[in-house]
C-alpha cells in the first residue's frame, strides 16, 4: 500500500507566482546582455544569446562542416581537416582539428598536445584542459544549451521566450544613463509563503552606481510586509537594508565591503527543500516543512569573488533572535485542520563571526550535467541575555516540557555546515549525481535550538516520516529539530527518455540567479531517476546528558546505524514524481512525493 504523502506542489503557473520567491524589478529596461564570467559565459534569462545561437547553427549547417554526434574521441594519431561540429558529447580531443570546432550541448576536454586551427565554441557544456592544448584563439563556452529542432537533417533555432514584466511596469523606474548606472524600485514576493509571515512582500528602492572605473556601489533598502495577520502594532513590518562597495570587475575578480541591517523571519533548517517548494506545500496543503524565528540586528561583511565560480566571505553579526508563533494564513486545501505549532527557540542576543565559501563549476545551475558544487560555513557564536529554551526535553515524560526558560544566561558555541555535490555525464543521456551534506556542533556549549538539525521526509530521506530522526524522545509539540549533528549522502542516476514539448517560457522577474529560473509549462523529459539516500542525525553526549543514543563529541556513528532508502521517479522538468522505500524496515510503506525541479 502506498502512503500518499504528497508533500509539495501540484499547481504550476506562468511565473513562480505569488506563493514564493517572485520579484518585479521596476526599471526602464532589463539589465544588459551576456558577457564573460570566468571560464563560462552566461546569457540572460537562462538561455543562449541569439547571436551565439545563430553562429552555432550556421557553422553546423554549412555544407563543408563535418558533423558528428554522441560521445566522441579524436585520438592523437588522427586529425580532422576543416570545420567540425559535434552534437552531444562528451568530446575528448587528443589530435588535431584544422578548422573551427563547435560542441553543441556537451562538454569538451582537451588532452595534452591537442591542436585546433580555428575558433572553439561550446554551448550547453564546459571546457577543460584548454591550457594544455594549442589553440588559435581563446575558447568560449556557454552554460546554456542550444534550443533547436531538426528539419531535413539540419538544425533550426527554436529560442525560448522569457516571461518578463510588461513594459508599463518597467517604465515606472528611472535610469541614470551613465556608466551602466541603475536606480529603481524593487517589488517582490520575498522568502516563501509560510504559517508565520503568510505572504511576505518587499517594496523599496535599490541602486547600482559606478563611482569609478573599478568601484561600484550596490545598495537597497526595502520594507517587508507580512500578510499573515497584518497589523503595524504587532510588528508585521520588517526591513532589509544593504550597502556594498565592489572593488574590481564585477564579472571577474572583485572584493566587496559592506554592511546590512535587518528585521527578518528566517527558517531554522533552510537546506533540505527549495523555497518555492515549501511555499507551494504551505499554500496548497497547509503543510509547512520549516520552522521560523525572528532576527533583528546588523552585520558587517567582506567578500572576495572570482567570477561565478569561487566566492568567500567573512561576516560579523550582532542580532537579537526570538521565538515566533504560527498564525492562520489562508490555504487552498485543509484550511480547517490547523497549522503545525512553530516550536520556540533559544531567545537571546547573539554575536557571531561567520566564514563561508562557495565553489561552482556546474555547466548549468538549474539542470547540471557536469561539474562541482561546494559550499561551506563556519560560525563561532556567543549568546547573552538568554531567556529562551535550550534543553526542552530534560524533564520526565509525564511532565509538560515547554514550561519556561531553562537556559544559562550566556553560551558560546561553534558549528559548521557543508554541501558537496558532483555531477557526471556518463553518456549523451545518462547522468550520475552525487551529494554529501551535513554539519552541526563542533565545539563550545550546546547549540541554540535554532541551530539544530533533523532528517526525514520529504528530503533528504523521502522514504521516512517527516523529521523521523530529530533526537526528540518525547514527541514535543511541533516536532522540533533537536539533533546536534547530521550527515547525509545521496546518489541518483538519471537518463533522458526523449520527450520534449511545451512553451519554453522562463520565469525571471529581475535579479534572480540562474538556479532560480523555472519553466512551469515546458516539459523537457521525462528523466527516469533511480536514487538512493543514507543519513544519520544524532546528539552529542555531555556530562549529565540523559538522552539515549548520544555519541561522544569526537565520535561518529557506525555505518550500520545509518538509515537508508531506495527510490524511483520520473522527472518532467516542472514536476518530478518519486516513490521511495526505506531499507531495513520491511513493514514500512512506500512513500510518494512530488518535487518541483531537481532533487539536488
Amino acid at each position: 500500500m502506498i502512503k500518499a504523502a504528497i508533500a509539495l506542489l501540484v499547481v504550476v503557473t506562468a511565473g513562480r507566482a505569488w506563493a514564493q520567491d517572485t520579484s518585479i524589478v521596476i526599471r526602464p529596461a532589463p539589465a544588459g546582455g551576456a558577457g564573460a564570467r570566468g571560464a563560462i559565459e552566461r546569457g540572460r534569462f537562462g538561455q543562449l544569446p541569439p547571436d551565439v545561437a545563430q553562429q552555432v547553427i550556421g557553422l553546423y549547417n554549412a555544407p563543408t562542416t563535418i558533423r558528428l554526434a554522441g560521445s566522441i574521441l579524436i585520438p592523437a594519431a588522427r586529425g580532422v581537416t576543416g570545420d567540425l561540429a559535434i552534437l552531444g558529447g562528451p568530446v575528448t580531443l587528443e589530435g588535431r582539428v584544422s578548422g573551427a570546432l563547435v560542441v553543441i550541448n556537451g562538454d569538451l576536454h582537451f588532452a595534452p598536445g591537442a591542436t585546433v586551427g580555428g575558433p572553439v565554441l561550446v554551448v550547453g557544456g564546459a571546457i577543460s584542459g584548454a591550457d594544455q592544448a594549442s589553440l588559435a584563439a581563446p575558447p568560449r563556452a556557454f552554460a546554456e544549451p542550444l534550443r533547436y529542432r531538426r528539419e531535413e537533417g539540419l538544425l533550426v533555432y527554436a529560442p525560448e521566450r522569457p516571461f518578463q514584466p510588461p513594459p508599463w511596469i518597467r517604465q515606472l523606474g528611472f535610469d541614470e544613463g551613465t556608466q551602466g548606472n541603475h536606480a529603481g524600485f524593487l517589488l517582490a514576493l520575498a522568502g516563501t509563503y509560510d504559517r508565520v509571515e503568510g505572504l511576505p512582500i518587499l517594496f523599496g528602492p535599490r541602486v547600482d552606481l559606478g563611482l569609478a572605473p573599478q568601484l561600484r556601489l550596490e545598495a537597497d533598502a526595502v520594507a517587508i510586509f507580512r500578510t499573515s495577520d497584518f497589523s503595524l502594532e504587532n510588528g508585521d513590518v520588517g526591513y532589509r537594508a544593504r550597502g556594498e562597495f565592489v572593488f574590481g570587475d564585477r564579472r571577474a575578480s572583485n572584493i566587496g565591503v559592506g554592511a546590512r541591517g535587518f528585521d527578518l523571519v528566517s527558517p531554522i533548517e533552510p537546506w533540505p527543500l527549495k523555497d518555492f517548494e515549501v511555499g507551494w506545500a504551505s499554500i496548497l496543503f497547509q503543510r509547512d516543512y520549516r520552522d521560523y524565528y525572528r532576527r533583528h540586528g546588523g552585520a558587517l561583511f567582506l567578500t572576495w569573488r572570482q567570477g561565478d565560480r569561487l566566492a568567500a566571505s567573512i561576516q560579523y553579526r550582532s542580532e537579537t533572535e526570538s521565538s515566533l508563533q504560527a498564525r492562520n494564513p489562508w490555504t487552498l486545501f485543509h484550511s480547517g485542520d490547523g497549522w503545525r505549532v512553530n516550536p520556540p527557540i533559544t531567545d537571546g542576543r547573539y554575536r557571531s563571526v561567520v566564514l563561508s565559501a562557495r565553489y561552482d563549476t556546474r555547466n548549468d545551475r538549474a539542470a547540471p550535467s557536469s561539474g562541482w558544487w561546494l559550499s561551506g560555513e563556519f560560525e563561532a557564536g556567543r549568546g547573552r541575555d538568554i531567556t529562551g529554551l535550550l534543553n526542552p526535553m530534560y524533564c520526565p515524560p509525564a511532565v509538560a516540557c515547554l514550561i519556561g526558560p531553562v537556559t544559562p544566561a550566556t553560551l558560546s558555541f561553534q558549528r559548521v555546515a557543508f554541501d558537496l555535490r558532483r555531477y557526471l555525464r556518463l553518456s549523451p543521456t545518462g547522468r550520475l549525481n552525487l551529494r554529501l551534506a551535513g554539519g552541526g556542533w563542533v565545539g563550545g556549549d550546546e547549540l541554540p535550538l535554532q541551530r539544530r538539525l533533523s532528517l526525514g521526509f520529504p528530503d533528504p530521506l523521502p522514504g521516512y516520516d517527516f523529521r523521523q530522526f530529530a533526537c526528540d524522545p518525547y514527541g514535543l509539540p511541533g516536532s522540533p529539530a533537536l539533533c546536534d549533528r547530521a550527515l547525509v549522502a545521496q546518489a541518483e542516476f538519471r537518463t533522458h527518455l526523449g520527450l520534449d514539448f511545451g512553451p519554453q517560457w522562463v520565469s525571471d522577474w529581475g535579479g534572480g540567479s540562474d538556479e532560480d529560473h523555472y519553466e512551469p509549462f515546458h516539459v523537457s523529459g521525462p528523466d527516469l531517476v533511480v536514487f538512493a539516500d543514507a543519513g544519520r542525525a544524532w546528539s552529542v553526549a555531555r556530562p549529565g546528558n540523559p538522552l539515549p543514543g548520544a555519541l561522544p563529541p569526537d565520535g561518529l556513528p557506525t555505518l550500520g546505524s545509518y538509515q537508508a532508502d531506495l527510490g524511483l521517479g520520473l522527472d518532467f522538468g516542472p514536476l518530478g514524481f518519486y516513490l521511495a522505500k526505506p531499507l531495513g524496515h520491511a513493514a514500512r510503506e512506500v512513500t510518494f512525493s512530488v518535487r518541483m525541479g531537481r532533487r539536488f
